[in-house]
């Protein structure tokens, strides 16, 4: 590489990763995008690709050290993060936590750990390592059973009685590579999830949003903008975010949490937790609706920079997304938006004639909605995906 270019690695290549790509454009950077599935969006708009696989941080940290690249940038999925951050602690990038900190973010039985240890808001759990026998574990059921280093809900279940438990497990098992599977107490009430960005130790900029499962029970399809929760519930949330980033002192860049709200309203719970940018361009929504450069926060850090943009809240607009998915196998033709919102775009993942798996393996679309106020916002969204048809020509 010539010594006058500025060289960034973009660690992933599908479309969640597209803005990320086009932030770095806009610094000036030449930017390589490494991922080892050729026909993903980003390797089409590259400056230089590398198909490589880069959730083996070994094969990552080599490509970095040949290529000697000025910053590495993780996109939206944990592989891409933790991997990133393995490579930056050895080679000094900026942006990252230390590695104990990114194990205990990004791995569900550590976290859960680390909750219990700082009573912090969360569904009382245990981890348990299948090599081992199975005692009495002490929860109440219903419960939920996950992998602990697996995201987008691929392997968990839910369990009514304990006849049903050992399946479960089996099932979270055949999708981690440990041995270690985390089960919680199952909680009733609604999700919503906490995009904060930190800055000094402090939350400097934080946006709510409302989010639904509706194809699968585990995987949010449906989410919307402004979030309709109260002023006390989000300063509970922060209350516990902030004392996570007190703890942990972790650095600058983006905090992302899941959490359950209970039916009363009263008690939170948080369930996943991230410094990734999350999937399915999350950060449009945030955009779209606030006109916040929510991309452009999140790469900061990682070049550098420091945070600039504090969120003022100005008239926001009324926004939704939908990430259309099935719970058939389809072969898809066409679909029909019958959503009542204006100012719909929609970012097609599949082509006519396509095979669409399953949820949560596949998806076809993400639609974002506008709508003239939040009522209609709010009443629309938890049934998003009744507005649209799928067509198969079958």
């Amino acid at each position: 590489m010539k010594n006058t270019e500025r060289w960034v690695l973009c660690v992933g290549s599908s479309f969640s990763a597209v803005p990320i790509y086009f932030i770095l454009k806009k610094y000036g950077f030449k930017v390589a995008v490494c991922g080892n599935e050729k026909n993903d969006p980003c390797h089409q708009y590259a400056d230089k690709s590398f198909f490589i696989d880069y959730s083996d941080e070994d094969e990552l940290l080599k490509l970095v050290q040949e290529e000697k690249f000025e910053y590495i940038v993780p996109t939206c999925n944990d592989s891409a993060y933790v991997s990133s951050a393995k490579v930056a602690h050895i080679a000094g990038y900026p942006g990252f936590d230390n590695p104990e900190n990114v194990s205990i973010l990004h791995t569900k039985n550590e976290f859960r750990a680390f909750t219990e240890k700082f009573n912090i808001d969360a569904p009382k759990s245990v981890r348990l390592n299948l090599k081992f026998p199975r005692d009495n574990i002490g929860l109440d059921y219903p419960l939920i059973v996950k992998p602990v280093n697996v995201s987008g809900g691929r392997g968990v279940s839910k369990v009514e009685n304990e006849k049903d438990l050992t399946s479960s497990l089996e099932t979270a098992a055949s999708f981690s590579d440990t041995d270690t599977i985390v089960i919680e107490e199952f909680k009733e009430g609604t999700l919503h999830s906490h995009s904060a960005f930190v800055k000094d130790g402090k939350l400097f900029t934080d946006f709510f949003v409302d989010e639904f499962c509706t194809v699968y029970p585990w995987q949010v399809n449906c989410s919307n903008y402004p979030s309709n929760i109260s002023e006390s519930t989000r300063n509970l949330v922060r209350k516990n975010i902030e004392k996570l980033v007190e703890t942990l002192e972790i650095v600058d860049g983006l905090l992302h949490i899941q959490f359950i709200l209970d039916k009363n309203g009263k008690d939170v719970w948080l369930v996943e937790c991230m410094r990734r940018a999350p999937g399915d361009l999350y950060g449009k929504l945030i955009e779209r609706a606030t006109g916040f450069d929510y991309f452009d926060a999140y790469v900061r850090p990682f070049i550098g920079k420091e945070l600039n943009q504090p969120y003022s809240k100005k008239k926001e607009k009324f926004y939704g997304r939908h990430t259309i998915s099935v719970s058939k196998p389809v072969v898809y033709f066409s679909f029909v938006n019958n959503l009542p919102a204006k100012n719909l775009e929609t970012v097609m993942l599949k082509n006519s004639g396509m095979m669409l798996g399953v949820a949560p393996f596949d998806k076809l679309a993400i639609v974002f909605s506008e709508f003239d106020e939040g009522s209609s916002l709010f009443q629309t969204t938890p049934h998003m995906d009744k507005f649209i048809t799928i067509n198969t020509m079958e």
